[in-house]
């Protein structure tokens, strides 16, 4: 489930302006204890719910949070092929002032049996980034944003439309059948695995 409180939440802490400051100056001891006891208890409200983006792999859906994703690029896309990738990794490509890898989420999750994944070639690129770190994901298509709350996400136990996975960890939960991205494990276990590619296969 998502976190009731991240860093994001932390913008709510706003610096005292010159003009407050000023105010403090004036108050006496009891005043300045009583304010500070209120700043101090007083917390931002946690969020309820995110914004999430349907990525339409193929014969499932799975659900991105907006505020995980930094650009949308629509086909096509200039990709360099680098040796001994994996199967699912599609290149590296220069995006604004960095190099970064490009997976295709269709192959990384695989389709249950009987489902093939679709071509790449006119797939949108999500670039999702976390933690100091940027990804390329190629999906076949996108869908509608939804605001979604987060009571109405449920557990997660086999990722629905997708064949089953000890990694269920890169999933915050499902709503409506869909399963959620958790971005900052999936790119972790990303940088992970590539890194591991050339001497594990």
């Amino acid at each position: 489930m998502p976190s009731s409180f991240d860093e994001r939440d932390s913008a709510a802490f706003t610096p005292l302006t010159e003009l407050q400051m000023r105010d403090l100056e004036r108050m006496s001891d009891e005043e300045f204890w009583n304010y500070a006891r209120q700043r101090v208890y007083t917390l931002p409200e946690a969020p309820t719910h995110a914004e999430y983006l349907e990525c339409k792999l193929s014969g499932r859906t799975c659900l991105i949070a907006l505020h995980d994703l930094a650009e949308v690029l629509p086909p096509p896309h200039k990709l360099a092929r680098l040796p001994e990738m994996p199967a699912w990794m599609t290149g590296i490509m220069a995006w604004r002032d960095e190099t970064i890898a490009v997976v295709n989420l269709d192959l990384y999750l695989p389709p249950a049996p009987g489902v093939h994944p679709l071509s790449t070639v006119e797939c949108t690129l999500l670039v999702a980034h976390s933690t100091g770190r940027s990804v390329g994901l190629l999906v076949p298509a996108i869908g509608l944003t939804s605001r979604i709350e987060f009571a109405q996400i449920s557990a997660l136990t086999d990722p629905p439309g997708l064949v089953p996975t000890r990694n269920t960890e890169i999933f915050d939960g499902v709503y409506l059948h869909m399963p959620i991205l958790n971005i900052s494990t999936l790119l972790a276990a990303l940088v992970k695995q590539i890194g591991w590619a050339p001497t594990h296969g």
